[in-house]
């Protein structure tokens, strides 16, 4: 399964040139659709704001500092991981030995990590393993969790469309899988994932 589910991550291509990066923040968040582009994570299910992340760090890149297909919408815990994070000092040298990163907003990503089932995040190329273990370490955060948080905040929205035509003992659904939601929040929250 994709990171990012059904979502299709693209930047728009023709955007005017702005003087601060942080001025993209609406269609950087448009053109991610509300998620992170390393983890998929909505930004409904976190109490952190979602940051800019610099793609090529702007350490490596300064010229790119305000370029809009360097910038990717990053949850905050993915950004804190990714840093400055580069295989080289060299902006144009994206990998050496198979560590390095891919671009979220492309289909390349999509060929070096995948989402299990259960919600869990792996690498399925070297390049993957790398990003997914060492610079992310999906496998020590409650990326399960987070997944089905969000299945969960999903069912509750259609399910409360459906409550306006429920009988009284029909709700009993509803109630169980509002509890549950409730408790996986308090612990990812509690985790400042």
């Amino acid at each position: 399964m994709r990171i990012h589910g059904d979502k299709v991550i693209k930047r728009r291509l023709e955007l005017e040139e702005r003087s601060d990066y942080h001025e993209y923040l609406p269609e950087l968040r448009e053109d991610f659709q509300h998620i992170c582009g390393y983890c998929g994570k909505t930004e409904r299910v976190t109490k952190n704001a979602f940051e800019i992340d610099h793609f090529v760090p702007k350490k490596y890149a300064k010229s790119r500092e305000n370029d809009y297909s360097n910038l990717v919408y990053s949850c905050y815990v993915c950004n804190r991981k990714k840093a400055s994070k580069w295989p080289s000092e060299d902006a144009e040298v994206q990998f050496i030995e198979e560590k390095g990163f891919v671009d979220p907003a492309t289909d390349e990503y999509d060929k070096h990590m995948e989402r299990k089932p259960d919600g869990t995040i792996l690498g399925k190329t070297k390049t993957g393993k790398y990003m997914a273990e060492e610079a992310f370490q999906f496998h020590l955060r409650p990326m399960r969790e987070v997944w089905q948080l969000m299945q969960l905040v999903e069912k509750k929205k259609r399910m409360r469309e459906k409550m306006k035509t429920l009988k009284p003992e029909e709700m009993h659904d509803y109630i169980e899988m509002d509890e549950l939601l409730e408790t996986l929040q308090k612990i990812l929250f509690q985790g400042k994932e």
